[in-house]
């Protein structure tokens, strides 16, 4: 994420990248988490690429606690409380916001149990966005390095 707060607000107005309708492109389910949210709304690098998955999901989804990593990211970002609420707005109605539930809790509590062994700093909300992307039968965009190299895992970091 960049640092500039500036750049980032003039960004948040004004989008270079817009998502087509073509949702007919793939057929699995495409999970956003925070990384890939924090960098379509704010311009990163891999923006045009995030935007390419929403516009070809046939069902994209966010789970909830992805709202509230967003949020967090860009107040630390000094982003202004008008645009976030845009940016939140946004991921709304682009996505499914998937709400968790007790299915996904215990399979979130599986994947944690398993995880936190093998991958440092793996933590509970990484296992509700994969819990959600298993029981969803998707792939998760991500640039986050916890996710590097797990199935189901669309990587856009470096």
């Amino acid at each position: 994420m960049k640092e500039n707060p500036q750049t980032e607000m003039k960004t948040l107005t004004e989008p270079s990248h817009t998502p087509t309708k073509n949702r007919e492109e793939t057929r699995d389910a495409v999970v956003f988490d925070a990384y890939a949210w924090v960098e379509y709304a704010l311009n990163s690098p891999y923006a045009d690429m995030v935007a390419e998955k929403l516009s070809s999901a046939r069902h994209p989804l966010t789970p909830a606690t992805v709202i509230g990593e967003l949020k967090e990211a860009m107040l630390r970002h000094h982003i202004p409380k008008s645009k976030i609420s845009s940016v939140l707005l946004y991921v709304k109605n682009k996505s499914t916001v998937v709400n968790i539930d007790a299915e996904i809790a215990e399979k979130a509590a599986e994947i944690n149990f398993q995880h936190k062994k093998t991958i440092k700093g793996w933590g509970m909300l990484d296992s509700i966005v994969y819990a959600v992307t298993i029981l969803k039968k998707g792939r998760v965009i991500t640039g986050d390095p916890h996710f590097k190299n797990l199935p189901q895992v669309t990587y856009i970091g470096t």
